[in-house]
């Protein structure tokens, strides 16, 4: 927690309302989203209780297991559902012309999204693809259609939703936390219904108020997937042993009422937090949103061509576990994005530069020196252009010489530290325009006030050798194998 939001969530506590952070979205919200809200049995890691799940907020579509035996239909039912929605995405596709070394290509218009209440929900997701995934269709089964390709979407949708900047996946309750700080504690903040009293409460009432009703279970259920423990002590248990007995005594009629009864209950529990999702959704759509987040949607969407083809063509489900090789590339990946997602956040979004200021990966200075017309000779023998100016700053930094910065006055402008010196009250940078552009701001005036941190393009992947060079003792040369496919399949295009 930085310390602009410990002080945002001190001064929310004593305010007892919700102080707004960030004031710009920095994720795509399709139009036609998938809301999924996934209940679990007490006891055991991955067998579903109920699913409410839809694209409509007037129409959720509740799945209920049975109490007893293999959940065969309940499950079949999911997959339909999810499938349905994933497969209305795979109609419409658009061109993109050859960029380079790169061929033309298709790519799909649209791409699914799917909203969850909280993080655990996101967990649970990928616990239930993997148990799905190697799930082999019945005879004469359309795979394509079939628990086992339900269980490999989940685990894509799992995946990436590590992967920073991805919208495929989302949490509802930490794109809430992106933009509202309250006056409890992160733990707390997963309660949707509590997180959404502090933003949003009732009128003439505070947000502490309001949170501590809806913290209160016999009004409002925890989102999921666990259930509540009193909902499982004094109404879930004694249903599920009333349908046990009458099922023992073959007595069919009191089997479905019981299991009406079940079905009654769990929509109750349920669509308080549906009702909740959708109010979410709605105060998230109010905020604006940047243009990075678009990038980074026709990325997804990438992905999403991507992984469809791989599917059509191959099929084969993700492996159980990494291999060394996947495992660093994945890896490299996923650190990659990091830091550029969090630059990129930093040059569109004040708050995220000025959270950056306090941890020293950002600052801000006064120019107090300029070479604008500096020329070096290039590897070629000809003259090139590299400007240099000198920055003072009074914050702290902890940046080191070589790091490449960017500002939010003209991000496309890249300036690396060429030297750090301590003056008396704080720092002299002397940095070097790497990158210029048709602007007059590309080589800022003495007395301009800059505010950089570092720049997206800082931070890159380590090169890997190819996987003939891999020895097999740590994962190649294997070119059949599905991970290598599907690294293919991640690889960013242009």
């Amino acid at each position: 927690m930085s310390l602009l939001t410990t002080l945002l969530r001190l001064e929310a506590a004593e305010t007892e309302h919700a102080q707004n952070a960030s004031t710009i979205r920095h994720f795509h919200l399709a139009e036609r989203p998938l809301v999924i809200l996934p209940l679990n049995r007490s006891g055991t890691e991955a067998a579903p209780l109920a699913v409410m799940y839809g694209d409509d907020p007037a129409q959720p579509r509740l799945l209920v297991a049975p109490p007893r035996g293999r959940p065969t239909g309940f499950l079949d039912d999911l997959a339909d559902g999810i499938l349905t929605y994933i497969h209305s995405f795979q109609h419409t596709t658009e061109r993109l012309p050859a960029r380079g070394s790169k061929p033309a290509r298709h790519r799909y218009t649209h791409a699914p999204q799917l909203l969850v209440a909280n993080r655990k929900s996101i967990s649970y997701i990928e616990r239930l693809g993997r148990a799905l995934r190697f799930t082999e269709p019945s005879e004469g089964a359309d795979p394509a259609r079939s628990v086992g390709r339900l269980g490999q979407w989940l685990t894509f949708f799992a995946e990436h939703a590590e992967y920073p900047g991805s919208a495929f996946l989302l949490a509802l309750t930490d794109l809430l936390t992106t933009h509202w700080v309250t006056g409890q504690s992160p733990l707390e903040d997963e309660h949707l219904a509590a997180l959404l009293a502090w933003i949003d409460p009732p009128p003439g009432t505070t947000g502490l108020h309001a949170a501590l009703a809806a913290e209160d279970p016999q009004l409002r259920r925890p989102a999921g997937p666990a259930t509540d423990p009193s909902f499982d002590t004094f109404e879930l248990d004694p249903l599920l042993t009333a349908y046990d007995t009458a099922a023992e005594e073959g007595n069919t009629a009191a089997m479905t009422r019981h299991t009406d009864r079940l079905r009654d209950l769990l929509h109750t529990y349920l669509h308080p937090t549906w009702d909740d999702a959708w109010q979410a959704l709605a105060l998230l759509r109010t905020l604006p949103q940047t243009p990075d987040a678009h990038r980074r949607w026709d990325a997804d969407r990438d992905r999403f061509t991507a992984y469809s083809t791989y599917l059509a063509d191959d099929g084969r489900p993700q492996p159980i576990k990494d291999d060394a090789v996947s495992a660093a590339r994945r890896l490299a990946r996923l650190e990659q994005a990091a830091g550029a997602f969090e630059a990129r956040r930093a040059l569109e979004d004040d708050f995220v530069m000025a959270e950056r200021r306090t941890s020293g990966e950002a600052l801000a200075g006064t120019v107090i020196d300029t070479d604008p017309h500096r020329t070096v000779t290039g590897p070629t023998g000809r003259a090139q252009r590299k400007p240099r100016f000198t920055l003072h700053t009074t914050d702290p930094i902890r940046l080191d010489i070589g790091n490449l910065l960017a500002g939010p006055h003209n991000p496309r402008v890249h300036m690396a530290i060429r030297s750090i010196t301590a003056r008396a009250g704080g720092s002299d940078l002397l940095l070097e325009v790497t990158t210029l552009t048709t602007k007059p701001d590309s080589v800022p005036a003495v007395g301009d006030d800059l505010c950089l941190t570092l720049a997206p393009e800082f931070f890159r992947q380590p090169p890997f050798p190819s996987r003939d060079n891999i020895p097999w003792t740590h994962g190649g040369p294997q070119h059949d194998h599905p991970a290598t496919i599907l690294e293919a399949a991640e690889e960013p295009q242009p």
